[in-house]
C-alpha cells in the first residue's frame, strides 16, 4: 500500500480570495444496487484571511435518517497565514461535548516550516507522541525530514525521508529509510513523472525494499490526467496485487478556484510536494470507482463540494439535559476573571489566547480565578480543563 510521507505535495502558490465566495461543506455518498446513499459529510471554516480554520466531521444516522457529529479539526495560524497548531476532537455522545484527541504544533524557521510535534491528550495533559524536522538544501528547497517517537521521556529518531531534485528544482521523488540496530535501512522510495513541460505531475511510482531480494519492489502507482485548462480530471491508483481504484473529477469552467475560499490551501509551505495542485476551476464533484480485476470500473462513491451552504444540525442534540455549563465573569473585566461549573468541577487548566492563535496564559491548577491585569486590552478566547471535560468561552480585558 501507498506510504504517507513527510513530505507531501507540490507547493501551490496562495492567492487573495474573496471572503463571501468559499467551500462550505462537503457531501459524500456510497452507491449499493442503484441508489446514493449519505455516509459522511465536512462542514468547513475559515478566517477573515479565508485560512481553514475548522473541519467538522458528520457521520449519518441510518436509523434516525440524520447527521451526527464524528469529530472536529481545528486550525490556528500565524501572521504569514502558516498552520501553527492542529488540534483533533472526537465528539462524545454521553456528555453531548468535544473531547480532546491529539494536537500537531508546527514551528518555522525565517518564515520556512521545520517542525512539526504531535501529541495526544492523556490524564487532562497533552503527552508528546511523535516529532518531524525539515532540512533545507542549499537552494532553500525541503530536503530531508526526520521523523522522532517519545520514548521514556526523550526523542528517539526512526524514519528518515530524502527529496531529490533535478537541475530545474523539481522534485523527483523521495526515499525513505527506517532505523535498524542503529543503522539506516531502505524501507520505500518513489518517484515522479511530469508532463513535456514539466508543469504537471503525472505519475507517482512507489516501491517498497525487498529484505529477502536485496532489491526494490513496485507496490503502487498513481496516474494524474489534466484537461488542457490544468485541471486534475482523473486519478488512479493501481496496487501489486491487482487493486485499482479511480476518481473522476468534475468543474465549473465559468469559475476559478482562487475565487474561492476551500479546504485545499497550503498550510505551511511544503503541503504540495509530490503532486500537482488539482484545481484550476471551481471543483464540484469527485466520483470514485474501484476495479474488477477484470476489466471494468465499478461506481462505488462520489463527493459533492457545496459553496452556499453548511450542513444543518439544527435537530441535533448538542447538550443532555444535566450537561455540565460554565460561567465566566466579570465579563467585560479589568483584573480577575473568575470561572464556575454547573458542578462546581475542579479546573485543572486555564489557557487563554488572543484572536491571532497566540498563548498568553497557560496555568494549572488554579482555583475558580485567574489574574489578567497584564494582558493588554481586547478580546481573549478562554479554554478551561476539569480532567476529560473542556470548555471554551470568550472574555473582554478592559
Amino acid at each position: 500500500m501507498k506510504k504517507i510521507t513527510l513530505f507531501m505535495l507540490i507547493v501551490f502558490t496562495t492567492v487573495s480570495l474573496q471572503a463571501q465566495t468559499k467551500i462550505l461543506s462537503s457531501i459524500h455518498e456510497s452507491f449499493f444496487s442503484g441508489n446514493w446513499y449519505n455516509s459522511y459529510a465536512t462542514n468547513y471554516e475559515y478566517d477573515p484571511n479565508n485560512n481553514l480554520t475548522a473541519e467538522i466531521s458528520l457521520e449519518w444516522d441510518n436509523i434516525n435518517s440524520k447527521w451526527k457529529i464524528r469529530e472536529k479539526v481545528t486550525y490556528t495560524y500565524n501572521a504569514s497565514n502558516q498552520v501553527t497548531s492542529e488540534v483533533g476532537q472526537r465528539w462524545d455522545d454521553a456528555t453531548g461535548m468535544y473531547i480532546d484527541s491529539y494536537r500537531d504544533t508546527y514551528s518555522y524557521t525565517n518564515g520556512k516550516f521545520t517542525q512539526q510535534i504531535g501529541e495526544i491528550w492523556q490524564n487532562s495533559n497533552w503527552v508528546n507522541e511523535w516529532k518531524m524536522t525539515i532540512g533545507y538544501n542549499v537552494n532553500n528547497l525541503p530536503e530531508t525530514a526526520l521523523s522522532y517517537s517519545w520514548i521514556g521521556g526523550q526523542w528517539v529518531n526512526d524514519y528518515k525521508d530524502v527529496l531529490s531534485y533535478d537541475g530545474n528544482n523539481k522534485t523527483t521523488g523521495f526515499s525513505s529509510q527506517g532505523l535498524k540496530n542503529g543503522t539506516w535501512v531502505n524501507t520505500t522510495r518513489s518517484t515522479l513523472t511530469y508532463s513535456l513541460d514539466k508543469s504537471k505531475i503525472l505519475k507517482d511510482s512507489y516501491e517498497d525494499w525487498n529484505v529477502g531480494n536485496n532489491s526494490w519492489e513496485q507496490s503502487d502507482v498513481t496516474d494524474y490526467t489534466f484537461d488542457p485548462t490544468g485541471n486534475r480530471v482523473r486519478m488512479i491508483d493501481s496496487y501489486a496485487d491487482g487493486d485499482k481504484y479511480r476518481t473522476d473529477y468534475t468543474y465549473d469552467s465559468s469559475s476559478l478556484m482562487v475565487n474561492f475560499a476551500h479546504p485545499f490551501k497550503d498550510k505551511t509551505g511544503v503541503d504540495y510536494l509530490d503532486a500537482t495542485f488539482p484545481y484550476v476551476n471551481k471543483v464540484l464533484t469527485e466520483v470514485d470507482y474501484y476495479y474488477d480485476k477484470v476489466s471494468t470500473y465499478i461506481l462505488n462513491g462520489r463527493t459533492t463540494y457545496n459553496y452556499n451552504s453548511s450542513i444543518s444540525l439544527a435537530t441535533e442534540k448538542f447538550e443532555p439535559a444535566n450537561a455540565v455549563t460554565i460561567n465566566v465573569f466579570p465579563n467585560p473585566t479589568q483584573d480577575y476573571l473568575s470561572i464556575e461549573t454547573s458542578l462546581n468541577n475542579e479546573i485543572d487548566k486555564v489557557v487563554v489566547t488572543d484572536l491571532s492563535g497566540k498563548t498568553v496564559l497557560d496555568q494549572s491548577k488554579v482555583g475558580n480565578q485567574i489574574n489578567v491585569q497584564n494582558l493588554a486590552k481586547g478580546v481573549y478566547l478562554l479554554q478551561v480543563v476539569s480532567g476529560d471535560q473542556k470548555w471554551d468561552s470568550k472574555f473582554i480585558k478592559n
